[in-house]
């Protein structure tokens, strides 16, 4: 060999070994870590590089758990998104007029709330957050926690006279619902096939209602034992997951799984003119267990008697 090509060699597999060894940030995500180079940690975004590659990226803090620097230096952030289990919980909703807040999130849909007053007389701040409830409603039945508003319309109050008539107050929202957190399709298809369900309550929201209406189910046998079925047949498009019912009691509806908890599960079925949300425990959820065990007590002592 060439000595002059040498030391040209070593320095080429130096350079090739410490490029190896080279350590990356890491970017941690609600679902995801990512191994990025970091070029920029601005006042509400970060961009950041593909190891090996020049495609520069942008995404908003919002996102964004913390950053691991290769340097061992750990920057963490603070999320406004919070997580959403109940109706109770809705006031937690994100809302956003800034599509850059929402970026990097999970799209659930668009969705349109309308308030009208009663009379000219009604209240347009009462009227105004009638409608901004029934936005956040229908959003967390949608398995959302954040809305970005597109297009707010606001009326006020127009009074009459003899010969024309008088309008009163009117607010409408245009919006996107979207999910900080996608829905684990790996967890809710084994929660399916794995558990039996009790059907324990339906919550509906018409469009022109002014609130929810929540129906707890009466699903239990003549001996007071939890119904358990199981819920059908599941299927997957475009990263929504879904279920065919196999039930007496709602048919054989095609229903979208929005949101899985601990031993529970919510399904929703939307049209233009309503959304309902169904919800069911698993055959190991607590007050399913419970009310097993209360009505074997309660058959033990019949036939005791």
């Amino acid at each position: 060999m060439n000595k002059s090509l040498f030391p040209l060699l070593v320095c080429l597999l130096i350079s090739s070994i410490s490029f190896s060894q080279t350590k990356n940030d890491k970017l941690f995500l609600t679902d995801e870590t990512k191994e990025v180079k970091i070029k920029e940690v601005g006042p509400d975004f970060i961009k950041y590089t593909f190891p090996g590659e020049e495609v520069l990226y942008t995404i908003s803090k919002n996102v964004v758990n913390k950053i691991e620097f290769s340097s061992g230096r750990i920057e963490e952030f603070t999320t406004p998104f919070k997580e959403i289990n109940s109706i109770l919980d809705i006031e937690k909703v994100f809302i956003t007029f800034n599509p850059d807040d929402v970026q990097g999130l999970d799209m659930k849909g668009d969705l349109f709330s309308k308030a009208v007053g009663v009379t000219t007389l009604s209240s347009v701040n009462n009227v105004n957050n009638r409608a901004l409830t029934k936005l956040k409603t229908e959003a967390f039945m949608m398995g959302a926690n954040a809305l970005f508003i597109g297009n707010q319309f606001q009326r006020g109050n127009q009074y009459g006279n003899e010969n024309t008539p008088g309008n009163s107050t009117m607010t409408t929202y245009s919006a996107k619902a979207y999910s900080s957190k996608k829905l684990d399709i790996v967890a809710a298809k084994e929660m399916i096939e794995n558990h039996k369900f009790n059907y324990y309550q339906r919550l509906e929201l018409s469009r022109n209602d002014w609130s929810p209406n929540l129906v707890f189910q009466e699903s239990w046998d003549k001996d007071y034992f939890p119904i358990l079925d199981e819920l059908g047949e599941v299927s997957e498009k475009d990263g929504v997951l879904f279920v065919k019912l196999n039930s007496k009691k709602l048919g054989d509806k095609k229903l979208q799984v929005v949101r899985i908890g601990e031993d529970q599960l919510t399904l929703m079925d939307r049209t233009d003119k309503k959304i309902i949300n169904y919800d069911f425990l698993t055959d190991q959820h607590k007050q399913v267990q419970n009310r097993i065990k209360m009505a074997q007590l309660r058959k033990e002592n019949e036939n005791g008697q």
